[in-house]
């Protein structure tokens, strides 16, 4: 009832919670609802904002072509110097953009900088198309001075016409020289005549060669005008470049959130569909295993009675005996008993031993003496004693012992049997048990006291209840009774069956009294740690 009563309460609250974010969200602005809208955009959103961005950059440097293509050249200087200022600037806005907060994953920042490299691509392609058009505008512009400053070219016939007087002057000069005959006198009556010629065909031969020169000038540069206007007409924007897949990033905020999401759902759906299985399919096989055996129950030796767990128990030596007690249990001893530390209850499982805490023990011995075993610390702990026969043995987790009574001389015996290729030794995380064999009084500890019952009709009892049974006993695990209780964490999955056997088992009666918090949770780790060994 009460975990029912706890769901429906953090249901409510959940409602609650989910109503004002609903009723928050339509008081939200409008502006910043587009800034919601706009960081939670999906990847195809962005690279289709991103597509089109780049559709209208590509058509603005396209236009751009044309304009350089027109441009003088003093003009495409100074275009060229404010582009690469804008190119700086755009450099660094990039890098400011590529830092802050989530900015890998946020779709507006990634669509403002695409946009920025969009827009710095277009500027690169800019300054390309100046650089490719400045050659033949200067070109086009010296061509255009030349032909302003000579407007009227030599035709060819004026040329030839020119170059028909000189060649007629110079055959007049050669037939002047020829006549060589004539006499001193008339030769230099006719000198004058000889300079006039001279002059003529001079200048009739410079006046061909300079008619040919400009005509030749003026076609070459008719010529270097054809080419550089067929250049700046062909100047072509260059094509941006594409955004290669894979290259954006494909986790947005809002793919982030539907992760999150996914994992939430299997976060909440897949521990109860595990259980659901555990329940009805692993824990009806595990309850059909055969049980674990230790010995054969026939000729096992019957238990003596035992008497209720209670705060403090007195221990009354015999002829020959010594008890080994904790020191953290021994609450008082006789005047005249003989005592004396014992290291550890076995040396033959020295580990065993430390970490149980049977370890530093005070061994108690003399005829007559009593020993009073009490826990000093633990205001819950309560003790019982076990006495095993001669012959008989128990499987008894050491860490549930606070002391023993024991013949001087013989030690008890301690075995280990291990069971690796056991199911429910695997699914009750118990690989190893310890098996104490009698003669021997077990003085046993456990919260709100240990109950020693005959396992005649077969017991089952709560995990981590079970601290020891007697060897001649079946062992094995059981599905619990009820399904919701377990399903919603309430109860476990397996309990412990004890059957089939003439000795006793060994209940602790509240296994977590006295924990509760933190110090439950790190000593039910350690604990559990221990089970694995037999501990």
């Amino acid at each position: 009832m009460k975990a029912a009563l706890s769901w429906l309460a953090r249901t409510a609250v959940l409602y609650v919670l989910l109503a004002l974010a609903i009723g928050l969200a339509l008081l939200v602005p409008s502006d910043l609802a587009g800034d919601l809208a706009r960081e939670t955009a999906s990847g195809e959103e962005v690279a289709a904002e991103i597509a089109q961005a780049r559709e209208d950059a590509q058509a603005r440097l396209e236009a751009s072509a044309d304009a350089i293509a027109a441009l003088p050249l003093d003009a495409l200087d100074a275009r060229a110097g404010a582009l690469v200022a804008r190119r700086e600037e755009l450099r660094r806005e990039i890098d400011r953009l590529d830092g802050g907060f989530l900015s890998t994953y946020r779709p507006s920042r990634v669509v403002a900088r695409k946009r920025a490299e969009l827009e710095l691509a277009l500027v690169v392609g800019e300054l390309d198309l100046i650089e490719a058009a400045r050659e033949p505008r200067a070109a086009f512009e010296e061509a255009r001075r030349y032909l302003e400053a000579n407007p009227r070219m030599p035709t060819e016939a004026a040329i030839a016409a020119a170059r028909t007087r000189c060649a007629r002057n110079r055959r007049a000069l050669a037939e002047f020289e020829a006549r060589w005959e004539i006499e001193q006198r008339a030769r230099e009556a006719l000198r004058s005549e000889e300079s006039t010629l001279r002059d003529a065909v001079r200048d009739a031969c410079k006046t061909a060669d300079r008619l040919a020169a400009r005509r030749a000038r003026a076609l070459d540069a008719a010529q270097k005008a054809r080419a550089a206007r067929d250049a700046l007409a062909g100047l072509a924007a260059p094509v941006l470049p594409e955004e290669e897949p894979g290259a954006m990033t494909r986790t947005l905020l809002r793919d982030i959130l539907f992760k999150a999401f996914y994992a939430l759902l299997a976060i909440l759906l897949v521990p109860p569909a595990i259980r659901v299985v555990l329940y009805h399919v692993l824990a009806p096989w595990a309850a059909r295993r055969p049980p674990m055996r230790f010995r054969k129950p026939e000729g096992a030796p019957a238990f003596p009675p035992a008497e209720p767990s209670r705060v403090s128990l007195a221990l009354t030596l015999g002829e020959g005996e010594e008890a080994l007690v904790r020191q953290d249990y021994l609450q008082s001893s006789s005047l005249r008993g003989e005592k004396r530390t014992r290291w550890l209850l076995d040396t033959g499982h020295p580990i065993a031993s430390f970490v149980s805490g049977m370890r530093f023990l005070t061994a108690v011995s003399g005829a007559g003496e009593e020993v009073l075993v009490s826990a000093v610390k633990d205001p819950l702990a309560e003790l019982a004693l076990l006495e095993i026969p001669s012959g008989g043995a128990a499987v008894v987790r050491p860490s549930a012992l606070a002391g023993l009574v024991q013949r001087q001389g013989e030690p008890v015996r301690i075995t280990t049997r291990w069971r690796l290729f056991s199911l429910p030794a695997w699914l009750t995380f118990q690989l190893r048990y310890l098996v104490f064999h009698g003669p021997a009084k077990l003085v046993l500890k456990g919260g709100r006291g240990v109950r020693i019952e005959p396992a005649a009709r077969g017991r089952i009892v709560g995990q981590g209840q079970l601290i020891g049974f007697s060897t001649d006993c079946a062992y094995s695990v059981i599905r619990t009774e009820t399904f919701w209780p377990y399903f919603f964490g309430i109860e476990p999955l397996l309990k412990d069956r004890v059957e089939e056997g003439h000795g006793v088992l060994l209940v602790e009666e509240a296994p977590l009294a006295g924990r509760s918090g933190i110090r439950r949770s790190f000593e039910g780790a350690f604990d559990a740690a221990l089970k694995l060994f037999g501990i």
